[in-house]
């Protein structure tokens, strides 16, 4: 268990810190696709259980961190800026309108290859797909990251 918790560390560190500037975030993807594939074989069947509950436990934590700040931070701002009108809302709106449709194009170019590599969809779960998108502490923590 500590040596997952070890190994995403470093390699995260070592990928920032490289002249290099890989991204540290896509060397973490990439070791979670190593360790589904070939790195599970690594791990006992006794610890697997345990691993996989702390790591849950670990997202789960750090997701509702992201909420709780996320909740500080906007609603601070919003108390010392009150300037949203109609317009913001109609703006909004377009916005969250304009990304679905994007989102269903973009899932509708790579349909195809999905489904020649083994992810084959229906026409109705490319349409939940695409309406599912990016929710949650992900997209707060990027809309933090933009403000």
């Amino acid at each position: 268990m500590n040596s997952t918790i070890f190994i995403s560390y470093l390699l995260f560190f070592v990928a920032e810190s490289t002249p290099l500037h890989v991204s540290g975030i896509l060397a973490i993807v990439a070791l979670g696709l190593y360790m589904t594939n070939t790195g599970k074989t690594w791990i006992s069947a006794q610890s697997e259980h345990t691993i996989h509950h702390i790591w849950s436990y670990v997202g789960f934590v750090a997701e509702t961190a992201i909420f709780i700040i996320s909740g500080i931070i906007m609603g601070e701002r919003g108390a010392l800026d009150n300037t949203i009108t109609y317009i913001d809302y109609i703006k909004l709106l377009g916005i969250y309108v304009c990304l679905h449709i994007i989102r269903f194009f973009m899932i509708i170019v790579c349909w195809p290859l999905l489904n020649n590599i083994g992810y084959g969809m229906s026409f109705y779960q490319v349409i939940l797909c695409s309406y599912a998108g990016l929710r949650g502490a992900v997209g707060l923590s990027l809309a933090l990251m933009v403000t």
